[in-house]
């Protein structure tokens, strides 16, 4: 039989693997395997396949529209015509915004967007079927992700 369970880096990971060597499963027979994080780079912008939760359109259009509004109105004083300035101030307000969101996440340095979020342990126990029922109930007591028992 095989007890598989996935667990967070965390202090539960030990005490569960301590729990099921003091159940008398030999060492030989515990796996623990840490799975890698992503190697790739985060991208700055998204793509139409997928995003990574990270937008720089934000501030882009709320200046636009900043911009658009005070454009516009300046525009009635202002040669050219209300239009003309409007549209000067949108393109104007969206280019600052994708600037700022720019530079600030490169000087943030967007690591991970979802800094809660790491990577887990697979740990998989092999061990007699009386065993197993006992490993699964030591790895939902402390604090296992998921297990799944197999033959």
């Amino acid at each position: 039989m095989h007890v598989i369970a996935s667990f967070e880096h965390s202090i539960y990971l030990e005490l569960a693997i301590t729990a099921v060597e003091e159940a008398g499963i030999l060492k030989e027979n515990i796996y623990a395997v840490p799975l890698q994080e992503r190697p790739s780079k985060k991208r700055m912008f998204d793509s139409i396949h997928g995003s990574d939760g990270v937008s720089l359109f934000d501030a882009g259009a709320a200046l636009a529209t900043a911009f658009t509004v005070i454009g516009s109105t300046y525009g009635f004083i202002l040669k050219g015509g209300a239009i003309l300035w409007g549209l000067i101030g949108a393109a104007v307000g969206f280019t600052l915004g994708l600037i700022i969101d720019i530079l600030h996440k490169k000087k943030k340095g967007v690591k991970n967007p979802a800094p809660g979020k790491k990577t887990e342990v697979v740990v998989l126990v092999n061990c007699t079927k009386e065993e197993a029922k006992y490993i699964q109930t030591m790895f939902w007591e402390h604090m296992a992700l998921g297990v799944a028992v197999c033959d």
